[in-house]
């Protein structure tokens, strides 16, 4: 028995909140700016080299969140210009990277002194409070000038601990994206990053967040860059400070609710597992290879996640089951090596052949045509924001965008049309419901069925590996509790049959290069 059912848990305590400092806590964003551009066009005018200022899109990519000389390195690099590293105790000067950051320093401590720094009055209000409360906190940057900056603003008591760039150099701490500085504040406050709050403003700050599995990284967009910071690994965003309550109960359960065996960070042994037995991998695709959107038709799978994908299927066995339809899912991912199973696994189909689809087609189809008709007859005429996603074996009615009030509405039209048309159940999942085929067949009973056609069903050293985020998977997590392996990835509010936990779709990448770099030195 590889797996057993974990009821659902309490929240785990949120233990500690870790802030970057510029452009999260304080206004000196503008300063670095004014700094790094002022030393760039000395550098630039005093070389007779032609080019254009530093701009806003350079320190968003290059700069913004990075060790000073490891941000001079890549803007230079992007311009194709090369200097010699130096060494940090180099005068201010135009011959290396690190005379160049010095100049940057200058720069920044004279103009700090002359115009000072505020901080975001959001930022200092909600940190009172939650210190108030008892919660740890602390502060990172990359700047070797945090200390001075949180002691001319008078905030340096409201931090437990501080990691920065001073701290960096003495103890060897790598830099943004690198989780080091963030994990090093962890361990400093005493506390687990699977429970504690990573706060950031940057780009590579939030990857460093997510790279060292904290368990909620919030991307603050103070700069309209919110697009950005949720494809770079923020779990949510906010605004300001004042939109986002941290005993908020969808919050709580989404990150902090512990729901199986956290694979990460480490100590779960699935790995150790998996080096015994070769896994046969199945994936929902709405919330596992891609995140939760608004619009279903917005998920489009990242270019990094395919790429992870297209490696997978070159060592395992992998499929895809999901209650899109089979060509939707299909058309998305884009990868020919993969098993595709559309509407929960009512159509199956994959490399050499391998095809099959439910019997009761014929039957089916028609019905459902019947009461999609009826359902977007009522929906147009008494609701606002649904929206209906007819697949070929369900119904799907959207309500994340709806009006609260609808919900209800949505769910009194579901059982109105179950007693109308007999021989069709209810699905539930995340602000969807669906309207489905009542026959004995889901995810689970497609997984199995694409184990026998494979002949995988019988052997010893291979074991299925199911990885989704729904209630819909819940059907797969059931059947594979005794011979294989249920992955939640974050949470459905529902008991789950899931062994063990992932906590969002940068994890599930995580966990997939981790697998593939394992087999690779098992070669």
């Amino acid at each position: 028995m590889y797996g057993h059912t974990y009821s659902f848990r309490q929240h785990t305590k949120i233990e500690a909140l870790i802030f970057d400092l510029d452009g999260v806590i304080t206004q000196t964003r503008k300063t670095h700016k004014k700094a790094w551009r002022l030393m760039f066009d000395k550098f630039f005018q005093e070389k007779g080299i032609v080019q254009d200022s530093m701009s806003e899109n350079d320190y968003l990519e290059y700069i913004d969140g990075k060790p000073r000389y490891q941000g001079i390195k890549s803007f230079l690099h992007a311009r194709g210009i090369e200097l010699p590293f130096g060494d940090p105790d180099d005068e201010p000067g135009l011959e290396t990277i690190c005379g160049l950051g010095n100049i940057k320093n200058k720069f920044f401590n004279e103009i700090l002194e002359k115009e000072g720094v505020d901080v975001y009055p959001d930022a200092l209000k909600k940190l009172k409070n939650w210190k108030d409360e008892g919660i740890k906190t602390a502060i990172v940057s990359s700047s070797k000038n945090c200390e001075k900056i949180i002691e001319v603003t008078a905030i340096a008591h409201l931090f437990d601990a501080r990691v920065d760039g001073v701290v960096s150099e003495e103890i060897g701490l790598s830099g943004k994206p690198d989780p080091d500085i963030f994990t090093e504040a962890a361990r400093r406050l005493g506390v687990k990053p699977e429970n504690s709050v990573v706060f950031e403003d940057a780009n590579s700050g939030v990857k460093a967040g997510q790279r060292g599995f904290f368990g909620l990284v919030v991307g603050v967009n103070r700069f309209n860059n919110k697009e950005a910071l949720l494809k770079n690994g923020a779990d949510i965003t906010i605004d300001s400070f004042y939109d986002i309550d941290l005993q908020d109960e969808q919050i709580l359960e989404e990150y902090f609710s512990r729901q199986g065996q956290s694979i990460f960070p480490g100590g779960s042994g699935i790995f150790e597992l998996l080096k015994k037995k070769k896994p046969a991998i199945f994936l929902d695709y709405d919330g596992t290879l891609t995140p939760i959107v608004s619009r279903p038709e917005d998920a489009v799978i990242s270019e990094e996640m395919k790429q992870t994908l297209r490696e997978l299927a070159q060592t395992f066995t992998v499929a895809i089951v999901t209650g899109r339809d089979k060509e939707d899912v299909e058309n998305l991912v884009g990868l020919k090596d993969l098993v595709y199973a559309g509407s929960h696994g009512y159509i199956i189909t994959g490399p050499d052949g391998l095809k099959m689809e439910h019997p009761e087609s014929e039957k089916i189809i028609p019905r459902m045509d019947e009461i999609e008709k009826e359902v977007e007859a009522y929906l147009k005429e008494h609701t606002k924001g649904t929206q209906v996603d007819r697949k070929r074996y369900a119904i799907g009615l959207h309500f994340r965008n709806a009006r609260p009030e609808d919900e209800e509405k949505v769910m009194q039209l579901v059982d109105e049309m179950l007693e109308k048309f007999p021989g069709h159940k209810k699905g539930e999942g995340k602000k969807i419901v669906e309207i489905k085929p009542d026959t004995d067949w889901h995810k689970g009973k497609a997984v199995e069925w694409i184990m026998d056609a494979l002949q995988l069903s019988d052997k010893d050293d291979v074991i299925p590996v199911f990885i989704g985020d729904d209630i819909t998977d819940e059907d797969a997590f059931e059947v594979l509790k005794e011979k294989g392996i249920g992955i939640l990835v974050g949470g459905h509010g529902q008991k789950t049959h899931a062994t063990y936990a992932l906590k969002n779709v940068f994890q599930v990448r995580a966990f997939f290069n981790q697998l593939l770099e394992m087999y690779k030195k098992e070669k």
